[in-house]
């Protein structure tokens, strides 16, 4: 029989081919963080990885097959997705992921199935909705909070307000968390049918939802590194039950 769990498609993060490593490393490959697929498991849902693609019809195809998106972290978003040029503090980008992660936010929106994006999946959902971003904590405004460690090694912890009457503030049930960061770039403009619903007290913008969807959702910081909070288990819980 199958199974009656709602299929939740994750992205993936993306490498290059490098000609000078040995194999199997030379070879570009699409991968994924084990922390997601546990998450959706632990939440109730079976987690389906979504390989990067530009043909249109795998990505109906993929679209058809899941009751909900996640949108992943991983390498910054190229600039030129929201009319930038390049800041000298960019990472590693991949713009075939870039441009896929894009038509399919847009087609499952269409489609009104649930979606939820974390960290990097977070501005690339303000992106595909006509949003920009900060490439860098230093091009914003206003004096920022540490919200990265170099060697990242998950260590930088910050509060985030919640707004009430939010979709997020009755989910988490709390005003107020304490969340781990771990980013470099930032919301600037807000993409069309968003609302700002989180703040970092500096003033960054930590969480998104949709004004007009089944469910669209998206958290600046990592809710599947820290698994055992009680906020993490309520953002999975709330999304996979969404997508039943």
């Amino acid at each position: 029989m199958r199974s009656k769990k709602p299929k939740i498609g994750i992205t993936l993060s993306a490498t290059k081919r490098f000609e000078k490593w040995r194999w199997p490393s030379r070879h570009g490959f699409d991968y994924l963080k084990r922390e997601y697929h546990k998450s959706v498991i632990n939440a109730g849902g079976v987690p389906i990885l979504l390989p990067n693609t530009l043909m249109s019809a795998a990505i109906r195809d993929y679209v058809d097959l899941i009751d909900g998106l996640l949108v992943s972290g991983g390498y910054d978003i190229h600039s030129k997705y929201f009319g930038q040029r390049p800041h000298p503090s960019i990472t590693l980008s991949a713009p075939e992921r870039d441009e896929f992660e894009i038509k399919i936010i847009k087609l499952a929106l269409r489609k009104n199935i649930p979606v939820f994006g974390i960290c990097r999946g977070f501005q690339v959902i303000n992106i595909a909705m006509g949003g920009t971003i900060f490439q860098d904590l230093s091009c914003a405004p206003f004096k920022t909070l540490k919200h990265a460690d170099p060697r990242e090694i998950g260590k930088v912890f910050h509060k985030v307000k919640i707004q009430k009457g939010t979709i997020l503030s009755r989910i988490i049930g709390s005003e107020q968390i304490e969340v781990n960061s771990s980013h470099h770039q930032i919301i600037d403009k807000i993409g069309r049918e968003l609302k700002a619903v989180a703040y970092s007290s500096d003033g960054v913008i930590e969480g998104l939802e949709g004004t007009d969807f089944r469910l669209l959702l998206a958290v600046q910081w990592h809710p599947e590194m820290s698994p055992n909070r009680f906020h993490s288990k309520r953002l999975f819980k709330a999304f996979i039950e969404a997508c039943v």
